[in-house]
């Protein structure tokens, strides 16, 4: 079993420089809201991956990204999810809120999920999709007006002299795998890249993200802990983001790592699970770019209760003296 650990991590760290390598000459920046604790949420980027664990789940998440940058973004996530079996087959159904600030914009999103799944080779496969929809205001009184001699914004018709926003559909799809050990999962959001008209001279539209991600568990010689490596790799074909991750896990309860993003932050990350599916996790990114001039950091907060429908069992007692 170690070995079997040592070959799918092999792998897993071969993808992730491959990833690094296909896009070295690429721009790099951020396009979707960043999530430092992926690992935890991969319905936040991937319907195929909900009620994977064949349970009910709610899931919340709160970041505060690059502390002390004025209008810096703030990102919120719900879920909730859970299998339907029909007819023998699994159904997994569930519904997301995503709300997310930065600088003037806005956008808010509602979409309902779906994930199909079925057994395949050691594991399972899933296809899945999102369909909703997505919000977007552009808060045109926020604007500061900076002195220049080259532009002047009061007379600029590209830019609204108040908040406009407007509504569009939005829809995403993505496929999960999950073995023994090991998981990956592909996922695209926003394929028909949404577009909104804000006013008669403003146009706006959300692009494609591609999302690559996989991970897996590896026993140590102390049964006591368990380590997790993974990684994720997204992109708008523009720009793109690369992140590398350890975990390490003791006595199935309480656990500790740390990450990378390339050329943006250093990721610090624990959390604990508690008793009745309750868990929760916190993680610190500090920039490693010229961000950390002006900023203290990002904070991230999320909680995830997960448990199975059942009926409780009563006990019974012959005696009449106990009701």
């Amino acid at each position: 079993m170690f070995e079997n650990g040592l070959h799918t991590i092999g792998r897993c760290f071969l993808l992730i420089i491959s990833c690094l390598f296909v896009n070295c000459f690429l721009v790099r920046g951020q396009s979707e809201a960043q999530i430092s604790q992926y690992m935890f949420g991969f319905e936040t980027f991937n319907p195929a991956s909900i009620a994977e664990n064949d349970e009910i789940n709610i899931f919340g998440l709160q970041r505060l990204q690059w502390i002390g940058m004025p209008n810096a973004p703030q990102t919120t996530f719900f879920a909730a999810n859970m299998p339907l079996k029909l007819s023998g087959k699994v159904h997994n159904a569930g519904l997301i809120f995503y709300n997310d600030k930065a600088g003037i914009f806005s956008t808010q999103s509602v979409n309902m999920q779906y994930a199909y799944k079925f057994r395949l080779g050691e594991g399972s496969l899933s296809f899945g999709g999102n369909i909703g929809f997505v919000n977007q205001t552009i808060h045109g009184d926020s604007v500061r007006d900076v002195a220049s001699d080259y532009h002047n914004i009061q007379g600029d018709g590209k830019i609204p002299s108040q908040s406009v926003n407007a509504m569009a559909v939005d829809f995403s799809c993505g496929a999960w795998y999950n073995a023994k050990n090991w998981y990956a999962g592909v996922s695209m959001l926003h394929v028909f890249e949404p577009t909104f008209q804000l006013d008669d001279n403003i146009e706006s539209f959300i692009g494609r993200v591609f999302y690559l991600t996989g991970g897996c568990e590896m026993p140590l010689i102390n049964e006591r802990f368990r380590f997790y490596p993974s990684f994720l790799y997204k992109t708008d074909f523009i720009s793109f983001q690369a992140e590398i991750d350890a975990r390490l896990e003791m006595d199935k309860k309480y656990w500790g790592g740390i990450g990378w993003r390339y050329q943006d932050a250093v990721i610090l990350f624990l959390g604990i699970n508690l008793s009745n599916g309750l868990s929760g996790g916190y993680a610190f990114d500090l920039p490693t770019s010229k961000f950390i001039v002006n900023s203290a950091g990002s904070h991230e907060l999320f909680l995830r209760f997960s448990f199975k429908l059942g009926t409780k069992k009563l006990n019974k007692y012959k005696s009449v003296r106990v009701l």
